[in-house]
């Protein structure tokens, strides 16, 4: 009974190690880093250009709202003007700085929604080539270069992804 057992576990381990699983190498990993293939496919480089001429924009309206009430401020500390009109050019100065401080905030909220828009078909897109890429090159995983610090044996597929997403352009 002992003796079938012991062959009955050689026979197991036996086909355990079998021609396939020796046949099956160690794992094809791959990385690619999404925001370098964004920044370098030219859909990228045109949604970039796009943004940093609107963020320009509001740059520009952001920088022409601080100085008027740096204007305003100056005029509050000059003005030889009664309690009662220093007090409502003060309360005019904070109303002004209040809304200010709301454009800032509504135009970085702005920008972030703009960016989302811009990239996230871009980004999909990326994807679906990097997928391509890596059912093409028998790849057992891909991961997003920012969430590894590092493996070995591992193979940066982002010139080809940026290279192959610009092809289809």
């Amino acid at each position: 009974m002992q003796r079938k057992l012991i062959v009955l576990t050689t026979l197991l381990a036996i086909l355990a190690i079998s021609p396939a699983a020796l046949a099956q190498s160690t794992p094809k990993l791959g990385i690619v880093d999404f925001q370098r293939a964004l920044n370098e496919v030219s859909e990228g480089k045109k949604a970039k250009a796009n943004l940093e001429t609107r963020m320009e924009t509001i740059k520009q309206d952001v920088e022409k709202r601080r100085r008027e009430l740096e204007v305003m401020q100056e005029g509050l500390d000059d003005m030889m003007l009664s309690d009662a009109a220093k007090a409502e050019k003060q309360t005019e100065y904070q109303t002004k700085a209040y809304e200010f401080q709301s454009m800032v905030v509504t135009s970085q909220q702005e920008m972030t929604l703009l960016e989302q828009e811009l990239t996230s078909g871009i980004l999909e897109k990326l994807y679906k080539v990097a997928q391509g890429i890596a059912a093409e090159g028998g790849y057992n995983l891909i991961v997003e270069a920012t969430a590894v610090v590092y493996v070995n044996g591992t193979t940066d597929i982002t010139p080809q992804v940026i290279a192959r997403y610009n092809a289809k352009k």
